[in-house]
């Protein structure tokens, strides 16, 4: 799948340059740059979407909450540093949703021109991105049938629209040989994988396969691995907005049927992110997209989850009369916000495994935990010091990719001494369990420990096992 030609270039080409001309060859220096690219994107999308709160709330206290709740927001940090697919999805779709609501502000060629540039870059990332402009579009059409007769509204839509595909094809290659063929190739891809996709992901305490997971989900990762004040202010928030809409819609005039859906920008940009986070859930529900690993492959909704907790909190402070009581509020806010980085700096650097502990203090039991295998960088780090003076260490692993890759995050000197042998447990002089899916060695018997080795190490954190060790006995 990584090298499948339906992901694009837009981020890896840019990286591949500045490696060839600084002359980035060592495979730890490399892995740093993209770590510190992504995390540079995730922060630049993070001034975006101050910005885009600021311009909706026009209140430097709700934007900056707003923000904090974007950036404090553990799985999503934690990626924010190794992940260049899904957080770069998501960095990019936050940059692009700024400028789509000043373009829903104000309709000019300047906006549409930008907004199609980063609505194109954002779809050739990942073909998903494609419901940012949808929508838009939607919502403009809705605009234009209220006002009709005014040519203005036909022509702006025509051009973004042929903005749109010319930067789309000049920012995916994949498309350049057949634009529209490929284009559908590409999402018939993203649906089924290219095809039968054999593989299982670990879901509340049993392994499915990744085509037959159940329709919550979803909804249980974003549950559990949300800390608990973000999802309650989401759920209270989009009620409200969609009660409002709801009432508008019920009671909608005749004469004047799409433009009373929203009175200004405000309340449409509202309704455009309620739109768009409930017509992705359905759409991934309804025609079963392939999930596994948590919810990583639509990070990219939590912009749309913080818009509408951020609007939660902006609705609880203009209703509360006292100042002491907005205060109040505030501070309470603030107080769980550190609580937040206070888990943070525990998990620090492996935030990827966060669980809140509102829905069930075990969760980290019946859940994937280190499916990116962050943790084999510091367990081999471990056994290179246990055996400084051996020149070749033999390490089993079950799942041998994501320990290879933390082979390459070592130093030359130590890369040499590692030797990862995989499933050939009785040729290895440790081994690696990490409790990735169906890898488990408590859950599958495939990969049972063999009675020659004696388990001599294993790293915990906040409760959660992340993996454990074992050295054949001599």
């Amino acid at each position: 799948m990584a090298n499948n030609p339906y992901h694009g270039v837009v981020f890896d080409l840019p990286l591949a340059l500045i490696e060839v001309v600084f002359k980035i060859d060592d495979s730890k220096e490399y892995f740093h740059l993209r770590h510190l690219l992504t995390f540079l994107l995730f922060f630049v999308s993070s001034i975006f979407f101050y910005k885009l709160l600021l311009n909706r709330f026009l209140n430097y206290n709700i934007a900056l909450i707003g923000t904090l709740f974007f950036v404090l927001s553990p799985r999503i940090y934690g990626h924010s540093f190794f992940n260049n697919k899904d957080l770069v999805f998501l960095s990019l779709i936050t940059i692009a949703l700024f400028f789509c609501f000043k373009s829903l502000e104000k309709i000019t060629y300047k906006n549409l021109l930008i907004f199609s540039l980063f609505s194109a870059i954002c779809t050739s990332s990942r073909i998903l991105g494609i419901f940012l402009p949808v929508s838009f579009i939607i919502f403009y059409a809705l605009s234009f049938l209220s006002n009709y007769k005014n040519i203005n509204y036909l022509v702006h839509i025509i051009f973004f629209c042929i903005t749109y595909y010319l930067f789309l094809i000049i920012f995916w290659p994949a498309l350049w040989s057949n634009p529209i063929e490929n284009f559908f190739s590409a999402y018939e891809y993203f649906v089924y994988m290219g095809g039968d996709f054999d593989k299982k992901t670990f879901f509340n305490g049993e392994f499915i396969n990744v085509n037959f997971v159940p329709n919550n989900y979803i909804f249980t990762w974003i549950l559990i691995t949300t800390p608990i004040l973000y999802i309650a202010l989401f759920i209270f928030g989009y009620f409200q907005i969609f009660k409002r809409f709801f009432i508008k819609f019920i009671n909608i005039k005749i004469n004047k049927p799409y433009y009373d859906l929203w009175r200004g920008p405000n309340e449409k940009k509202d309704l455009f992110i309620l739109f768009n986070i409930t017509a992705i859930i359905l759409y991934w529900i309804t025609f079963n997209v392939l999930l596994y690993t948590g919810w990583r492959q639509i990070y990219f909704i939590n912009i749309f989850l913080v818009y509408i907790s951020t609007f939660a909190f902006y609705k609880i402070s203009i209703n509360l009369k006292s100042k002491n009581k907005k205060q109040i509020q505030f501070t309470l806010v603030v107080f769980y916000l550190i609580f937040v980085v206070y888990k943070m700096i525990a998990y620090h650097p492996y935030q990827n495994l966060y669980f809140n502990s509102f829905f069930d203090d075990e969760a980290h039991k019946k859940f994937e935990i280190d499916y990116w295998g962050l943790s084999g960088k510091k367990f081999l780090e471990d056994v290179l010091i246990l055996e400084e003076n051996k020149s070749v260490i033999k390490i089993g692993v079950a799942s041998f990719l994501p320990l290879y890759r933390s082979t390459k995050l070592l130093d030359k000197k130590e890369r040499k001494k590692i030797v990862i042998v995989g499933q050939e447990y009785q040729n290895a002089d440790y081994l690696y369990s990490n409790f990735i899916s169906e890898v488990d060695k408590n859950s599958n018997d495939k990969y049972k420990i063999p009675n020659n080795f004696s388990k001599i190490n294993e790293f915990i954190l906040d409760n959660i096992k992340v993996y454990e060790v074992y050295k054949k006995n001599n």
